[in-house]
Order: C-alpha cells, then sequence, then structure tokens
C-alpha cells in the first residue's frame, strides 16, 4: 500500500507539473514586439513600409496595419499565420513584412493621418483572442508633385556641349536638377532660394528624346517640367594613332610597375589593357570628383586658353594602329595643346583645386572646381605646384605640361567636366559664348 501511494503522488506531482507547464505555455502572457524597420514620416505616391515584429512565446498569429485619418480607419495589410499544435502555436517566432503602400488608392487625404501596426500571438489569454501589441506613429500624406517653375529661357546647347538652367521650387525636395535621357545633373541651391544647373548633352548623343527639370521631393513625389531648348549638331572628326615599338618601349615598363593587373603577354597587349581598363577607370574617377562640387559659382568670365597649338580636339574618334593593323579605338575626352617643354600651365579660372596627384593615363593632373559640378582638368603635367584644398585665382600657375601618362610629347590635355559627363572646353574660352548662354541662364552678375 505505501508503494501505491508513492506512485500516485508521483503521478500527482507529474501531472500538476505537466498542466502548469501547459498552461504557462498555452495562456503565457508576453506580447509581441514591434519594431519599426522603415516607416516614413511623409507617405507619397508610393511608399515602403517594413516592421519586424517578434514573439518568443507561442509564435505570431496575427500583424495588421492600418491608416486613421479624420477618425475612419483605412485597411493596409492583414497576414495571418495558422496554429501549428495547441502545444506549439504558430512556430513563427519572428518575421519582418514589407507593405507598399499608395495613399490615393486608399482613399487618403492630403494632411494627417495615423499608422498603427497591430500584432498578436498564439496565447489562449484573453478569450483565445492572444496577447496583443500596437504600434502606432503619427504621418503626413503628401501626394502633390512639387512646382517647378523655370527661370532662365535661352537654351542652345550642342552635342558634346553645355548649357544651363535656373529654376524655382515651391518646397523641399530631396534631389532636383536636369535629366538628358538617362544621364542627370544635380541642381545646387543658391542663398536667393534659385536652383541652377550645368548640364550638357553627351559627345555621343546625337539627339536626345528628353530633356526636362526633375524634382523629388521629401514625400518621394517626382515632378518634371518641360522647357524651350535647341539641340546644335558636332562636327566629328575622326583620327588615325600610330603606335610604334619605340612608344611601347617607353612607355609600358610604367604602367606595369603601376599597375601590375595590367600586364599583357606582349607590350601591345598591356597597352591595349591601358587604353581600355585603365582609361575606363580614369574617367569614372575624374568624374566621381565632380559630386563634391561646391554650391556657388566660383570662375568668372570666360576661361583661360594655354597659349599653343592645338593638336587634337575634344570626342576626336581615335582609330589605333600598330604594324598597320587597327587594334583599338577611344574617345579623346579634351582638348591637347602644345607649347614648349615644361611651360607653365595656369588655371583656366578660379576655383579649389580638389585633385593634384597621379591618374594614370592622365600622369599628373589636376582638378579644379569652379561650382554647380564644373571642373577642369589639366593633364600630363611633369611637375604640379598645387595642393588639394587649395583656392587658385585665374592665371595662377598650377604646374607645368609633360609627358606623364599615356602622352607620346611635351603638352598639356585640358579639359572640362559638367557632373557626369566631359563637355567641350572650347566653348568656355569665347566671351560672347559665356555672356550670352551662361550668365543670363543662371541668373548671376559677372
Amino acid at each position: 500500500m505505501r508503494i501505491i501511494g508513492t506512485i500516485v503522488l508521483v503521478l500527482i506531482i507529474l501531472a500538476v507539473g505537466v498542466g502548469g507547464f501547459l498552461g504557462y505555455r498555452l495562456f503565457e502572457g508576453n506580447s509581441p514586439v514591434i519594431t519599426p524597420v522603415q516607416v516614413p514620416v511623409l507617405l507619397g505616391e508610393k511608399n515602403r513600409i517594413v516592421i519586424k515584429v517578434q514573439d518568443e512565446g507561442t509564435g505570431i498569429s496575427l500583424i495588421t496595419a492600418e491608416i486613421i485619418q479624420e477618425g475612419k480607419a483605412h485597411p493596409v495589410a492583414s497576414e495571418q499565420f495558422p496554429r501549428i499544435s495547441y502545444l506549439t502555436g504558430t512556430g513563427i517566432e519572428s518575421r519582418e513584412v514589407e507593405w507598399q503602400v499608395m495613399p490615393k488608392e486608399l482613399g487618403l487625404k492630403q494632411g494627417r493621418a495615423l499608422l498603427r501596426i497591430t500584432a498578436r500571438d498564439a496565447s489562449f489569454r484573453n478569450g483565445m483572442s492572444g496577447n496583443v501589441a500596437v504600434a502606432q506613429a503619427e504621418i503626413n500624406i503628401d501626394t502633390k508633385p512639387p512646382v517647378i517653375t523655370v527661370l532662365s529661357s535661352v537654351h542652345n546647347v550642342r552635342v558634346g556641349g553645355a548649357a544651363a538652367t535656373s529654376f524655382r521650387i515651391d518646397e523641399d525636395v530631396k534631389r532636383c536638377g536636369i535629366r538628358v535621357d538617362d544621364t542627370f545633373f544635380p541642381a545646387f541651391k543658391g542663398k536667393d532660394g534659385i536652383w541652377r544647373a550645368i548640364w550638357g548633352i553627351r559627345y555621343d548623343k546625337d539627339r536626345p528624346a528628353r530633356i526636362v527639370v526633375e524634382a523629388l521631393d521629401m514625400a518621394g513625389n517626382l515632378a518634371a517640367a518641360g522647357f524651350n531648348y535647341r539641340v546644335l549638331a558636332r562636327k566629328k572628326v575622326r583620327d588615325r594613332i600610330n603606335i610604334s615599338d619605340g612608344f611601347l618601349r617607353a612607355k609600358m615598363p610604367d604602367f606595369v610597375s603601376r599597375y601590375p593587373e595590367l600586364a599583357g603577354k606582349s607590350q601591345i597587349e598591356t597597352f591595349l589593357k591601358v587604353n581600355r581598363e585603365l582609361r575606363r577607370r580614369n574617367n569614372d574617377f575624374l568624374l566621381s570628383l565632380t559630386s563634391n562640387s561646391v554650391p556657388e559659382v566660383l570662375w568668372s568670365g570666360r576661361f583661360k586658353r594655354f597659349a599653343g597649338a592645338p593638336k587634337a580636339g575634344f570626342a576626336d574618334e581615335r582609330h589605333y594602329f600598330y604594324k598597320g593593323k587597327e587594334v583599338d579605338q577611344a574617345f579623346h575626352m579634351g582638348v591637347d595643346i602644345a607649347s614648349v617643354a615644361r611651360a607653365k600651365v595656369p588655371a583656366a579660372n578660379s576655383g579649389r583645386v580638389v585633385f593634384a596627384g597621379y591618374n594614370g593615363i592622365y600622369g599628373n593632373t589636376v582638378v579644379i572646381d569652379h561650382g554647380l559640378g564644373l571642373m577642369s582638368l589639366y593633364a600630363h603635367l611633369s611637375s604640379i605646384s598645387v595642393n588639394e584644398g587649395d583656392q587658385v585665382s585665374k592665371g595662377q600657375v598650377i604646374g607645368r605640361t609633360g609627358t606623364t601618362g599615356l602622352a607620346g610629347g611635351d603638352h598639356l590635355h585640358f579639359g572640362l567636366m559638367a557632373s557626369s559627363i566631359f563637355i567641350n572646353p572650347v566653348e568656355w574660352w569665347d566671351s560672347r559664348w559665356i555672356e550670352t548662354h551662361m550668365v543670363p541662364n543662371l541668373l548671376i552678375s559677372r
């Protein structure tokens, strides 16, 4: 009898323990945890909302989202998770959900609203409806795109050349500028509230399909405004470059020592890698500098031309021949001017030095920021007499000509960049062009 009593007592203890565990498990009282991952304060035409819900107890059973405006609830999304078993719940301990919210489709108006996220778990508490967590955030509905007012009027632009546009916007924006097909030229806001952009047409674009002012506001609404412009054709020039063994012997060893990964089985193979891969890398680097341009005009009047004889023009189509056979092709992104050896090189206009150093095929190079994304470059220098961060004035000597990089003889390679493209420098040497195309369109006094 004593043994039977002991067994019964043990069974009772086990039953109580199991019952207690099951009761604790099934009726656990910890609510889910809601964590916002991406919840915008402003909701434009189309918005991405991301939240994360966690529940380490019986698991997540329901996640809902709604936007409440003027006392009316507008359902956004609802996601349910089925119970696997009474013991394990749903088994969903963590879930990140993403919703695309379009206020107009939900019937929301401009103005304030409340975003409410609700999460429930699979607990038997609260009449088997589970523990609930609610997270709320105040939001603003803004589905109206910004209003753009173009202020400049004469926009005659040559393929490969530059233009300028000024405009106003009626609200704060994330970004704005000029879009020429798939190329975007950022605008810069002045202290007077006017946005200004220097832009251009790529040398290889005969006629862009679309040129507009584009603005994206803080809520993600995109606006585009057209304006009058005229595109002028570019005269195309083809040039033949003969590559000699003497040139290869003189130039390729330096490139191999600096860029071992470009070494080929022969010197001509090395040249092809330099002319293709390194040229692309060097150009990408130069154009990347324009993203840090200052938001003001630093230059004044026409740009000073280096004194000498022109040897190659902007966007010349170069065909490279080796032993009578064409081996490569490239476009020349600047103007080559030759003078005496190691001639003094003046800054074309006032600005700030943003790069002074070695840059592959360009050799020793100086880049000067003139503001609004406009930068000038001076390449193949034998020596550099300025440093990054220096403020320079028009005509100030920044270095001397040389043969560094891929230069075959002593000369200056002079180039200009407008944000993400190279542009024709010749226009900027013309004071009349500056006074009729740049100064009035940028609404500046010079």
